[in-house]
Order: C-alpha cells, then structure tokens, then sequence
C-alpha cells in the first residue's frame, strides 16, 4: 500500500500512528521515505480489517525492478 492509501483509509497522520503503535514523527519519516515498510503494511493492512492490502513492491527499501 501506498502512504496516499493508508492517509486515505485512516484519514490523518495521527491515527495512521496510533495504528501502528508509533509517534507522528516516525509516520513524517515514512512519508519522506517513500512509504511503509513491509511488515508496517501488514500491521496497517491488519488494522484496517483488510481494508488496505500489504504489497512488497510498496516496500521503499525493495530494490526497483528491472523490466524488458
């Protein structure tokens, strides 16, 4: 999931904390890094009762693709 996924689902950046357990500051570092790791997608995906799907190619750490 994208962070535009989750800002959308969970409505601000507070809430999005208090999902994953973590302060506001460490949801603004997320946002600057691209987005949220996989296992913090997984807690997102789980509190969102499915609502928001995990996908590690989401994952700003996992290496781009490389296509053709």
């Amino acid at each position: 999931m994208t962070f535009d996924e989750a800002l959308n689902h969970f409505r601000t950046g507070r809430a999005i904390g208090d999902a994953l357990r973590v302060s506001g500051s460490r949801v603004s570092q997320c946002r600057a890094a691209g987005g949220f790791s996989y296992p913090m997608q997984c807690v997102l995906e789980k509190e969102s009762d499915g609502a928001l799907i995990a996908k590690r190619d989401d994952d700003p750490a996992q290496p781009m693709k490389q296509s053709a």
